[in-house]
């Protein structure tokens, strides 16, 4: 039993717990006030900043609490008005205990752990937790209320509320895996695809994410769409690990994809805005019904500036395509009528000056040296494919009108043949097997000619049988590792002469 305190008349005044209680109160009220006080002092002198509504009204709350209790004393004679009082008073304190706790926990502790702007997301959660501890206290202690019963008796209208406010919910609860991932904290920039979406992440709150996009405008994206779209991360000024950009770029089917790489990419690695390391790329993505789709993937050190690095790499490419004289390719329907021709062209009179200079050709005349070079097809060849392979069946020779290949005998590389020289002879003079792979360094464009364009030659100019086999008879010498003497040579080519001889009239059946 607690003792009590009468007056002279006989009537009670306080007990001693209601003292106790009164005291403790006095206590929280006064430490709330002190330290907002020594929070306004310190602001005001020492940063010269302007004082936040969250720190002038728990003071003034906590006055208004000295107040009341004072009030609480001078009434202690009349116990239904103190009733009143105490109850108020106590709703008081526990306010202003929560706010001494926010703020505490929020602009103290949070703000030196982060060591930055508290998220709205995460002040939210902590107010909500505190306020909602105030609540439950109050009902307990001022309103004398059993938590239990309630649950008890408001289960269905709370799931009834659950479901009403699903969408909320899910967006609260996306908002807390939102909050966690390092990739999408705050000064981040993402990008949503489906939703044509690209911003920087300025705060993560209850219900929506806000993103601030190129053009300064503010995007409040529910949090449920973040976490079930496919999102992009495209990083901050100052990550060290940039993310590749990509541009896409569609160009024409008469635009050779060696030559547009070439294009493209000195367009990329010319732009200021676009970093060295990692190097740029340019890659052929897809063939189009309208053209030929690449591929440019760069790093950029501000992912706030890809819109105008875009906006300034697709102007400039604009310029460099039709300045090697190409175009961009449209949608359109016409109907042409034209002849067929050969996709790739070469000067046959420039075949005919190096048919003219080589030695199995220069016997020919003029007018069957135009109409070798005229009826030679053109082939063209990308960086690293294959023209000939070792031990292939073969009844053609190639000139090298313009790049490069190399030789490879066994998965060796042996040697490289460059522009205006020839090669595979022995397969077009007497049908042999291929005696190496011959890949295209680069795009390479070659000169075919084969046995259908040697044979009338040949049958109209038996004589120049023999001249071909002493000329095979000589580059064999000279391809040979160890030389023979100068003595046996002229009987080296002699004896090898005729038996490129018989070889020649039996492939070409003469």
């Amino acid at each position: 039993m607690s003792s009590i305190v009468y007056a002279a008349s006989g009537t009670p005044v306080v007990s001693v717990i209601d003292l106790n209680f009164i005291l403790i109160n006095r206590i929280l009220v006064l430490i709330s006030v002190l330290i907002f006080f020594v929070v306004v002092l310190f602001l005001r002198r020492n940063r010269g900043e302007e004082v936040d509504s969250n720190v002038t009204a728990p003071i003034k709350l906590s006055i208004f609490g000295f107040i009341l209790l004072y009030a609480e004393l001078a009434m202690s004679t009349l116990p239904s008005y103190q009733a009143l009082l105490q109850g108020i008073q106590t709703i008081v304190v526990l306010f202003c205990l929560a706010k001494l706790v926010n703020y505490l926990t929020i602009d103290v502790y949070l703000r030196i752990h982060t060591r930055k702007e508290v998220p709205s997301f995460l002040r939210d959660s902590v107010r909500l937790v505190v306020y909602l501890a105030v609540g439950i206290i109050s009902l307990r202690l001022v309103f004398k209320i059993d938590l239990s019963a309630i649950v008890t008796t408001t289960t269905v209208i709370t799931a009834t509320i659950a479901f009403a406010m699903q969408s909320t919910l899910t967006n609260a609860l996306s908002g807390f895996s939102i909050q966690s991932d390092d990739l999408l904290s705050r000064g981040n920039w993402i990008a949503i695809k489906e939703k044509n979406i690209y911003g920087e992440i300025i705060n993560v709150g209850f219900r929506y994410t806000t993103l601030k996009n190129p053009e300064n405008q503010l995007l409040m994206v529910p949090n449920s769409v973040i976490m079930q779209s496919v999102v992009t991360f495209h990083g901050n000024s100052e990550i060290e690990e940039k993310p590749l950009q990509q541009v896409d770029v569609m160009l024409g089917y008469d635009l050779p994809p060696e030559k547009a790489k070439n294009i493209l990419l000195k367009v990329i690695c010319d732009d200021h805005q676009v970093l060295a390391q990692p190097l740029p790329i340019v890659r052929l993505f897809t063939f189009n019904d309208s053209g030929i789709t690449y591929q440019l993937k760069y790093c950029i050190k501000d992912p706030s500036q890809r819109v105008p690095v875009q906006d300034c790499l697709y102007s400039q490419i604009w310029y460099a395509v039709h300045r090697a004289g190409y175009s961009f390719p449209f949608p359109h329907r016409q109907i042409v009528r034209t002849e067929s021709r050969p996709p790739f062209e070469f000067s046959s009179e420039r075949i005919a000056d190096y048919l003219r200079g080589s030695e199995i050709f220069s016997m020919l005349n003029e007018d069957t040296l135009q109409t070798l070079s005229a009826e030679a097809p053109i082939r063209v060849f990308g960086g690293s494919e294959i023209v000939v392979s070792q031990g292939d069946r073969g009844s053609s020779l190639f000139i090298v009108l313009r790049g490069s290949v190399e030789v490879i005998i066994n998965e060796t590389t042996v040697g490289t043949i460059n522009q205006d020289s020839f090669f595979g002879e022995m397969s077009l003079l007497t049908g042999e097997p291929r005696s190496a792979t011959v890949k295209a360094s680069s795009e390479v464009w070659l000169a075919e000619i084969t046995r259908e364009i040697m044979e009338p030659i040949l049958r109209e100019n038996p004589a120049l049988m023999g001249t071909i086999s002493s000329v095979l008879a000589e580059r064999e010498l000279k391809s040979q590792k160890n030389m023979v003497t100068a003595y046996n040579k002229n009987d080296h080519i002699s004896k090898r002469g005729e038996d490129y001889l018989q070889r020649l009239r039996s492939f070409f059946r003469l």
